[in-house]
């Protein structure tokens, strides 16, 4: 009983805890945030800096800044160029003339001397990058005229809207899907709110969503999910106070089958991904037989036979969670395979790809790109 008391204890105080929205003190990142430099006439939108680096004698001058969302700096230009690197949140780049690039922590820009460009943060992000000054002795700034409201959003609208066209092989509720399993996957609780707004907006309801966070925690745990949730509870708090009641929708059916668990979810893995039940056992199921029956039970029996999803659906979800989580490339190439087993296409596993790459960067997505070319090669 005591234990009992002390479980329903801690759920308790998860589904209490109190969700705030992002300032500069929560935003996460990993340099000092530094002195608030803003109201400042070389920025539109409130900035922060913080050196970096002390040594004079090093000739390297480098300090970490932090837009807030929508915060740009005016046109500008080096004598004798910059580096920047991006280390959280999601930017902007543009040179006068080209295409504006998306940023992600870990992204570099180098900037030739006297070329005319512009960095800051997405509309919906904070972002902050490390600027590094080259040849300081004689690189001097030269600030231009300000980006304009109308230029800001036509740069990064067209950069945001890359894909849009391509990514129509997958419906929106779909797309809605992939948004909130990636990000959940990575663990990204700032962007989950609009994507969580994207998805009631399509028609999905509170269950459905609901849903692929639950399917969510067995491919990134609990921790992932449970805070995705949390922040689900916030969106749909905030929408009914505002007047929009989102349907919630039904109940998973009852399961009719007599079989026992282990029975039942080895015939779903076989159902979908076209892998006989009677074929030799992976190395891990020998190896592990206790992961393998929790598998089989567990995941492709109390999860996959859950049908406010339909499997094709929960593996467009795993594909995208796997791709948040990063670094689980050989099980994606099993949920990617049995993807195409379900029908799922080639281009429609890219265009999940193309989303997550426009909302977590390349580093998430071109790992899987590569496990689906090799799949499709062998096709």
């Amino acid at each position: 009983m005591r234990i009992k008391n002390l479980f329903l204890t801690a759920m308790l105080s998860i589904s209490s805890v109190i969700i705030y929205a992002q300032t500069a003190e929560t935003f996460r990142q990993p340099y000092p945030l530094g002195e608030k430099i803003s109201p400042n006439p070389n920025f539109t939108g409130e900035v922060w800096l913080a050196p970096l680096t002390e040594k004079e004698e090093l000739n390297v001058p480098m300090a970490n800044v932090t837009f807030e969302p929508g915060c740009r700096n005016s046109w500008h230009s080096h004598k004798a160029g910059q580096l920047l690197i991006a280390t959280a949140g999601i930017g902007y780049y543009q040179e006068k003339g080209e295409p504006a690039r998306r940023l992600f922590p870990g992204d570099i820009v180098e900037i030739a001397p006297d070329v005319e460009h512009w960095h800051g943060a997405a509309p919906d992000s904070w972002f902050a990058h490390i600027a590094i000054t080259a040849n300081p002795q004689t690189n001097a700034a030269a600030w231009l005229e300000p980006v304009s409201d109308e230029e800001y959003r036509k740069a990064t609208t067209e950069a945001e809207s890359r894909y849009a066209e391509a990514n129509e092989v997958l419906t929106v509720r779909e797309q809605a899907i992939v948004a909130v399993a990636s990000y959940t996957g990575k663990g990204d609780l700032e962007h989950l709110k609009p994507a969580f707004t994207q998805a009631l907006e399509t028609g999905m309801t509170i269950n459905e969503i609901n849903e692929v966070l639950i399917h969510a925690y067995a491919y990134c745990g609990f921790p992932r999910s449970l805070r995705a949730i949390q922040i689900f509870m916030q969106v749909v708090d905030e929408r009914k106070a505002a007047g929009i009641n989102d349907p919630v929708g039904r109940e998973a059916s009852a399961v009719k089958d007599d079989r026992n668990r282990y029975e039942r979810g080895r015939d779903v893995l076989a159902e979908i991904s076209g892998t006989p039940a009677d074929a030799p056992k992976a190395g891990y199921a020998v190896f592990a037989p206790t992961i393998e029956r929790f598998l089989k039970e567990h995941l492709f029996t109390d999860l996959f036979e859950r049908d406010l999803l339909t499997c094709r659906e929960r593996e467009l979800a795993t594909v995208s969670i796997l791709a948040g989580v990063g670094g689980v490339e050989p099980m994606a190439v099993g949920h990617m395979s049995i993807c195409l087993h379900l029908g799922i296409t080639p281009e429609q596993l890219s265009a999940l790809l193309n989303i997550v790459e426009m909302n977590l960067g390349k580093n998430y997505s071109e790992p899987l790109r590569k496990v689906l070319n090799q799949i499709t090669e062998k096709k």
